[in-house]
């Protein structure tokens, strides 16, 4: 299995990934929420750092620039999480996105729920649906 053992190898992984999509461009913020009961939550969001879990996340939804928010199956986010994992390698991030998302899995294959990716392109924008609406209440609690 890769690993990416320091800062400089996970860069260059986000700079290619980055440049592999002439439309990328990176959000303000993103993160991976659950939507039980009509009601969509986030227990863990990104504002403006994180490129590389928001980079993976965009390529597993199909997401390339501005504001959207994206169903999103355990398969996809297993997908990711395989993905990002050989960052887990490099002592110099604590992985958030990482265990976070490993932890989502668990949850709604356990508990139930619909999983959604949300990026928002600028916070200045009008959000887009319930969700871009619920991620930005996130960001302000």
């Amino acid at each position: 299995m890769e690993k990416w053992a320091t800062r400089e190898e996970i860069i260059a992984v986000r700079e290619r990934l980055e440049a592999a999509d002439p439309r990328w461009r990176r959000p303000a913020a993103h993160a991976v929420g659950v939507i039980r009961d009509g009601r969509t939550s986030f227990t863990l969001t990104n504002r403006d750092g994180n490129h590389l879990p928001a980079v993976i996340l965009a390529r597993a939804v199909g997401h390339s620039s501005g504001s959207g928010s994206y169903p999103l199956s355990v398969e996809q986010l297993e997908t990711a999480e395989a993905e990002l994992a050989p960052a887990e390698a490099c002592p110099d991030f604590e992985h958030p996105n990482l265990h976070h998302w490993r932890d989502l899995i668990a949850e709604v294959t356990g508990e139930g729920g619909q999983l959604v990716a949300v990026f928002v392109g600028d916070l200045a924008d009008e959000p887009v649906d319930e969700h871009d609406r619920a991620l930005r209440a996130a960001l302000e609690g």
